[in-house]
């Protein structure tokens, strides 16, 4: 009887996925063979430090709700509260605790009754709507400043432009600051589980707010990445390959066996082929044209990585269990980058070059957890611990917040030390990527 192609489609996929974790998840035991310490160092204990401590205090902020505009203004001064939330930079006070007479004060603060609910900044805003346009005001205080505002814009546009004015005047206040404007505004790309063996890839803005499909739903995509459109895997009937959301789903690189887990520097895109039997790292155009071979190791090279000034994070078995690997983006200069966690995988860069972070995902017991390792000091922090099973970090732009995936069910944001951590998106989600 001749097999139909959903039944062929059902057995290559299970085949394929095995083989995907076979080489994210098994790997086979080359230490010896190699003459690598039989066992790596163990992964640090998460500190949890007091956030009330004088060390972690926090910038207390008050954003009453938008004057003049009914619920577009509680909208607009939601956005601004979540966003300096996500940040953990700011503690957002209660508005139940506020005792200025805000109707009075209009656009204005009188500095007492916002001194005594111990504010140190006070935002506020102003919205006038005529149909779908809207002009809007806004102003942020520092109360050591006095009662002049410390900074001032006004913005014209349509109703649906209202998040990314909040987004963009609280990047402001952080600017501001710090001197260092925020990323309140950019964007997450992630792989969802939509059935049994099936994901699709979704873009959401980075707070979880207006999330849409970049895949085409007709088959099982997954391992995204930010390029100058959205890069992602394939799997078929034959193989995977990569595409890219400008291309309507067609093959730009392709070849035998596994073509995975895009990532875009140098002009290029990165990723690991089973072309030749063994999982490696290659490159290409970014049309998929002049494909090359990166490394050359009978151990499974994967999950590269695209770093500050064009170096390349991959995983690598070469010296026993999966570690964190790095090298230049024409394949030379490879050097081993972590010695602690017997299973280490899916590394992110903070691609501030002066902070020289790199986060991954770490096993040295049951589960996974978010790890960062300052590469200048060779210091590990460990993010998560006991809280389920977490992987696939990303950092922000600024390197402020890092996002990850979490069996808790969803994705999850903290600061780069593990704290405040909070859900923005609910779902089996997978492959967190953090871009503009």
């Amino acid at each position: 009887m001749t097999q139909s192609r959903e039944s062929r489609l059902t057995n290559v996929t299970a085949c394929l996925c095995g083989l995907l974790l076979a080489a994210a998840w098994v790997w086979p035991d080359r230490g010896a063979s190699q003459g690598a310490p039989a066992k790596d160092d163990p992964l640090p204990t998460r500190v949890v430090i007091d956030v009330d401590s004088p060390e972690r205090a926090l910038y207390r902020i008050a954003v009453p709700n938008l004057l003049g505009a009914g619920n577009l203004g509680a909208q607009g001064a939601d956005v601004v509260r979540n966003d300096l939330t996500l940040s953990s930079l700011f503690q957002v006070l209660d508005s139940r605790s506020f005792l200025a007479n805000l109707e009075a004060e209009g656009l204005n603060i009188q500095k007492a009754p916002w001194s005594s609910v111990g504010a140190q900044g006070i935002v506020k805003g102003k919205l006038t709507q005529n149909g779908q346009h809207i002009e809007l005001e806004m102003r942020f205080f520092e109360l050591a400043r006095g009662e002049a505002p410390s900074l001032g814009r006004v913005y014209h546009g349509d109703v649906g432009q209202l998040r990314s004015y909040m987004h963009d005047f609280a990047n402001e206040i952080l600017r501001l600051l710090t001197g260092k404007a925020g990323v309140f505004g950019t964007h997450l790309v992630y792989a969802r589980k939509v059935g049994p063996g099936r994901k699709d890839i979704y873009v959401s803005e980075f707070d979880g707010h207006s999330e849409y499909r970049v895949s085409s739903g007709r088959g099982n995509a997954m391992l995204p990445a930010f390029g100058a459109s959205v890069w992602y895997s394939m799997l078929t009937d034959y193989g995977a390959y990569l595409t890219n959301s400008k291309s309507q789903e067609k093959p730009v690189v392709s070849g035998n066996g596994l073509n995975m887990g895009p990532s875009v520097c140098n002009g290029r895109v990165y990723f690991s082929s089973t072309r030749d039997g063994n999982s490696e790292i290659y490159s290409a155009a970014l049309d998929g044209s002049d494909q090359r071979r990166l490394t050359n190791n009978p151990a499974i090279d994967v999950s590269p990585a695209c770093g500050p000034g064009g170096k390349v994070a991959f995983v690598s078995a070469r010296h026993g269990g999966p570690q964190i690997f790095v090298m230049d983006g024409n394949g030379g200069g490879v050097q081993r980058l972590t010695y602690k966690g017997s299973h280490n995988q899916t590394p992110a860069w903070c691609m501030d070059p002066s902070m020289s972070l790199l986060a991954f995902s770490a096993r040295d017991g049951s589960g996974f957890d978010i790890v960062t390792l300052n590469l200048k000091t060779g210091e590990y922090k460990r993010l998560t611990q006991g809280q389920g099973v977490n992987q696939d970090p990303a950092f922000s732009p600024d390197c402020r917040m890092v996002a990850f995936a979490s069996s808790r069910g969803g994705i999850f944001i903290s600061n780069p030390d593990g704290l405040n951590q909070i859900k923005v998106l609910n779902g089996t989600l997978s492959t967190v990527r953090w871009g503009q």
